[in-house]
């Protein structure tokens, strides 16, 4: 009888004679051979036995590894911690000013704010502050002279409900579209049933399946500020997901549509700054070429409703705005064209308790104030930044310097 060790030995050497069943075999009687009890101290060679044979077998011996010392894993655990900060600073590039999350997406690239934040116009701030201390009315008011710098903001950056004041950045979103080669602006469209909503506009009395060309839906959705056709172009762009995908990434912080118009319980929502953020970016040539922008500032300049900023502004100045009115919010947005052509962007937005018509009389007032200050700060502010440059022909105004507006305290 062979010993165990004698037959492992065997069974080890067998298959580098032969690669056959009888030598397979062979090494089965081999370890047959062995004891019992000492087969089962040796089990691992069994396993290694279950394999194919090959030419030659070797056998790691792997040595627990010894464990660091309390101070030397701190350190260690430390310095892993400290690449991973770098490696994520590294990663995520700077942000600018006006970038921020909006309907739970991130913006993707840095961004500028498009107008020069240069100079707050601190005593208009409190002559507005003054005027708006009216009880139960939480009005918000952004301005901007994008030719000099100069800015009010007076809770400008809060979210209020954006009532018909969102279809400027819906039209603005269908402009875009249309000037990349995504919508084709010679379409005709149909009314569908999930369109239909009431409240402003006419398009919600016509016949299911009525058509129209998409540009006349556009004017329709600014000019009387058509329910049914802001739905319609909605709809026509992706829906609310894609829209608001586009508002994210052009950098408005609060502007989101959650809801169909008309939205009469004020779910959809914006701010003044982010309206004027937006009017100013296209005013300075961005998001579409001049054919589109000089289509959407006469849509917006025949806008029907004519009761808020127009009545503060003086005879000779022009307005390309949009108005909204629910019960809870009233507001208006556009950029005003002086007699002299020099422009000034403004938004203002009032909450309010139901219809309470006192926020209406607020907006012209505050915006009568604004005109005048602007107005009156402009030839200085012109002056200084003509002093600092020693060839002010080749001064480029519309060049913003990048700047954020004054945290409201």
């Amino acid at each position: 009888m062979h010993t165990f060790r004698e037959g492992v030995k065997m069974a080890l050497e067998a298959p580098e004679k032969t690669k056959d069943a009888p030598g397979l075999t062979r090494v089965s009687k081999n370890i047959a051979t062995a004891k019992t009890t000492s087969l089962l101290k040796f089990r691992p060679f069994v396993s290694l036995l279950r394999h194919k044979a090959t030419k030659s077998i070797s056998v790691k011996v792997v040595r627990k590894k010894r464990k660091l010392p309390p101070g030397q894993r701190l350190l260690r655990a430390m310095a892993a911690a400290m690449a991973l900060t770098i490696g994520q600073s590294l990663a995520i590039p700077l942000t600018g000013p006006c970038e921020g999350v909006t309907g739970g997406a991130h913006i993707q690239v840095p961004l500028a704010a498009p107008f020069a934040l240069s100079t707050p116009l601190s005593n208009l701030r409190e002559r507005v502050h003054l005027v708006c201390q009216v009880k139960k009315l939480t009005p918000g008011v952004f301005a901007v002279d994008p030719a000099t710098g100069a800015y009010l903001d007076y809770q400008g950056s809060n979210s209020y409900s954006a009532a018909s004041m969102i279809k400027v950045p819906v039209l603005v979103a269908l402009l875009n579209a249309i000037d990349n080669g995504e919508v084709d602006p010679d379409i005709v469209m149909s009314i569908k049933q999930e369109h239909m909503a009431g409240g402003s506009g006419h398009l919600q009395w016509r016949p299911l399946g009525t058509k129209l060309p998409l540009l006349d839906v556009a004017e329709l959705m600014i000019i009387i500020s058509d329910n049914t056709a802001t739905n319609m172009i909605i709809d026509l762009l992706g829906g609310k997901k894609a829209v608001n995908k586009k508002f994210v990434k052009w950098g408005l912080k609060n502007t989101v549509i959650n809801a169909p118009l008309a939205d009469l319980a004020g779910t959809n929502k914006t701010s003044p700054y982010d309206l004027v953020y937006l009017l100013a970016r296209v005013e300075r040539g961005e998001l579409m070429s001049d054919v589109w922008r000089n289509r959407m500032r006469h849509i917006m300049g025949r806008t029907k409703t004519r009761t808020l900023i127009n009545q503060g502004i003086p005879a000779g100045a022009k307005l390309a705005h949009k108005t909204g009115d629910i019960g809870s919010m009233v507001g208006d947005c556009g950029v005003i064209t002086t007699p002299d052509g020099h422009k000034l962007i403004m938004a203002m937005q009032v909450q309010r308790p139901h219809n309470d018509r006192r926020a209406n009389e607020l907006i012209r007032t505050v915006t009568g104030i604004v005109y005048t200050g602007f107005e009156k700060t402009r030839p200085a502010l012109e002056a200084e930044i003509k002093a600092l440059k020693p060839n002010p022909a080749k001064i480029d105004l519309t060049r913003p310097m990048v700047g954020t507006p004054e945290v409201e305290k």
